[in-house]
């Protein structure tokens, strides 16, 4: 009866004032002022730029005559945040949007909250879009949309693919098995403006099942949304979910790097932990079968290995410790027979040396049997007979015991962070924990669920480290604001690795990956905003002196590694071992920055003309070979033209440092 009713009052204020379904249409005027920006666009009686549907109907026919709230909070410098409410006229539903914006990045996001404020159920909340908006730009000639492939586990992963967004293309694009980087898209889309020298970056932070359009819709519009892709649910009195975040960042430029570059920097300004760990290290040197991962390391194999990165002079500024330092999922206690009395104479040797440790606790997946399935018993998400338990985030009380049953254990053990990965299907086990009519729901209360548990760890341990993208499959906004360091790959060859990064640096700045080897080719394909090496440190040919030489090339290049990035063989994908891979990383502060040019094993050209990007052509460049250490002047429009890089081998490297004179 009450739905009856809700549903005639809303149907009978959409006839008295005579209104349309709308939708909002943005654009970049006002951004370099977020505070009106966002007063523009989220105000009484204007559609907002996003929707849902309740009771069947678009919130754009009806949210204008919902009762309006808007409470401006405090913040940081150059940061502006409101929180904006719309609550339905029979007081049951309210819905929240929590927005900021930001005046270094030209940049706005927000995420909704729908809560239940009534003693009785809602009516049914579906087709949620966090972000649902047409954006106009009156100077544009067409425009192009740019996105990178996720992760398949394949060798073609991380691909940057383009298409004209004309008149009536629909692009969709949604990650498989619950996990936000998978299948044919990374959720960051760069529309470029044709003609206009402007374009929109969209990202999305939901480390669960986003989805994303992109429709052409003239030659000077088009229409973005973002949101959930399962979502069909009513709520009981009191409940609250929340939904993802969707960052909108306009930019100015000539072409797809500086709408790239807007997007790392908004994420190294906004969206990164204080303390990034761009240095990685590890126990895993090459061990003989059945050995995997660190199945075969004991304490003192650990702690002879950290004296061994002491005694070369590679000290990390954390160690990882691989799955096989505990005995199964759910069973987290350091195995007896290797660490008789656990991690922390480790973690004591590590913290002596000025590094911390971390490691692999895959805190989601848990094995029928363990002890924290017995301990938990209520907290388990079901999959199936033959299947494992999923932690269920999705529970308040479970969460609060998750939080101090894993934080006693780090402060116990002395460790200082966490890799969490996680492979399986877990949109498999939201689904079969869904009651009738609450599609979607036990995913919204996991993902907010798995992010208190990532907030209390980093909150309770100082400089934590922690690495949430379960090995590149979890790249999304809020999974990468969460982690400190991101590496992963170390299966792939040398120039799978380079193909890889040159894709994703152009969205995330602290991506890297794994090297096990000390020849530099291998090495610096692997370089990025974060690097984990892992030497073998014990073998015969091992060559010391090179892996400091390798580490001195990350230092060196490490202050530029978060700045700028600019692939400059184009942003396609470099997929074919006969070319060159050219990537260049710039500091637009004082004009200073870095270049690495890779000959690939069939590159027959002995030359490359790499046009840098950023240069003032009026100014000189003193530019440094880090290899033979000759020093070269040459003006800045010579190098925009195009500097000759020459390597006379294949499978060859250069790094390039250049300055201002």
């Amino acid at each position: 009866m009450r739905k009856l009713i809700s549903l005639a009052i809303i149907c009978a204020a959409l006839l008295c004032s005579g209104r349309a379904s709308a939708q909002a249409v943005i654009s970049r005027t006002g951004i370099e002022n977020p505070d009106k920006w966002i007063n523009t666009y989220f105000a009484q009686g204007k559609v907002p730029p996003f929707s849902f549907a309740y009771e069947e109907i678009s919130s754009g026919k009806y949210i204008t005559e919902w009762h309006f709230s808007k409470k401006k909070l405090s913040s940081a410098k150059g940061v502006v945040a409101y929180t904006v409410s719309w609550t339905d006229p029979t007081n049951v539903v309210r819905v929240t949007c929590d927005v900021k914006g930001y005046t270094d990045t030209k940049a706005v996001e927000w995420s909704l909250k729908f809560k239940n404020i009534s003693r009785y159920n809602t009516s049914k909340i579906a087709v949620v879009r966090v972000a649902d908006y047409k954006v106009n730009e009156p100077s544009a000639n067409g425009f192009t949309a740019r996105w990178t492939t996720g992760w398949n586990g394949n060798k073609d992963d991380f691909t940057t693919e383009e298409k004209d967004l004309r008149a009536g293309v629909l692009m969709e694009f949604t990650p498989e098995r619950g996990l936000s980087s998978t299948g044919t898209s990374l959720p960051y889309y760069n529309v470029i403006s044709r003609g206009a020298d402007a374009g929109v970056v969209m990202a999305i932070g939901w480390t669960g099942r986003w989805n994303a359009r992109l429709t052409g819709v003239t030659s000077i519009e088009y229409r973005m949304f973002a949101g959930l892709e399962k979502a069909n649910f009513y709520l009981k009195p009191g409940e609250e979910v929340r939904t993802p975040l969707v960052a909108t960042i306009f930019w100015n430029g000539t072409d797809a790097a500086d709408g790239q570059n807007a997007l790392r920097r908004f994420i190294v300004a906004h969206h990164s932990p204080k303390a990034p760990v761009h240095t990685v290290g590890g126990f895993d040197l090459g061990n003989p079968a059945p050995c995997q991962g660190n199945e075969c390391l004991d304490s003192d194999m650990a702690l002879a290995t950290v004296m061994r990165y002491k005694q070369l002079g590679l000290v990390p500024q954390a160690f990882v410790m691989e799955q096989g330092w505990y005995p199964a999922a759910g069973d987290w206690a350091p195995r007896s027979e290797m660490f008789p009395d656990g991690l922390s104479p480790v973690s004591s040797l590590i913290h002596r040396y000025g590094s911390k440790l971390v490691v692999r606790l895959d805190v989601e997946e848990i094995a029928k049997g363990s002890p924290v399935a017995k301990e938990f018993a209520d907290y388990m998400l079901l999959g199936g007979k033959k299947m494992g338990y999923v932690y269920d985030f999705s529970q308040p009380k479970a969460v609060d015991a998750i939080c101090k049953y894993v934080g006693d254990m780090m402060s116990r053990e002395g460790i200082d962070g966490l890799v969490c990965d996680f492979g399986g299907d877990l949109a498999h086990y939201w689904d079969l924990a869904d009651g009738v009519d609450r599609a979607g729901l036990v995913e919204m209360k996991y993902v907010a669920g798995l992010y208190r548990f990532l907030d209390y760890i980093a909150g309770k341990f100082p400089d934590c480290t922690i690495d949430a993208t379960a090995s590149g499959k979890r790249l999304d906004l809020e999974a990468v604001s969460r982690s400190s360091a991101i590496a992963f790959g170390r299966e792939l060859s040398s120039e799978m690795a380079q193909c890889q990064l040159y894709a994703l640096l152009q969205y995330i700045p602290l991506a890297g990956m794994v090297s096990m080897a000390s020849d530099p080719y291998d090495v610096r394909s692997r370089f990025g905003g974060t690097f984990n090496y892992c030497f073998n440190l014990f073998g015969r040919g091992t060559d010391g002196g090179q892996m400091q030489r390798n580490l001195a090339d990350y230092n060196d290049a490490g202050r530029y590694l978060l700045c700028d990035f600019y692939p400059l063989n184009g942003t396609t994908a470099q997929r074919h071992d006969d070319r060159w891979i050219v990537e260049q990383w710039h500091n637009p502060a004082d004009g200073s920055g870095i270049l690495f040019a890779f000959r690939r094993s069939l590159a027959e050209n002995v030359t490359f003309a790499a046009a840098f990007r950023g240069v003032d052509p009026n100014v000189l460049y003193e530019l440094c070979d880090c290899d033979t250490k000759e020093v070269e002047t040459v003006r800045g429009s010579q190098l925009a033209a195009g500097y000759r890089i020459r390597l006379q081998e294949p499978r060859t490297s250069i790094l390039i440092k250049y300055h201002r004179k």
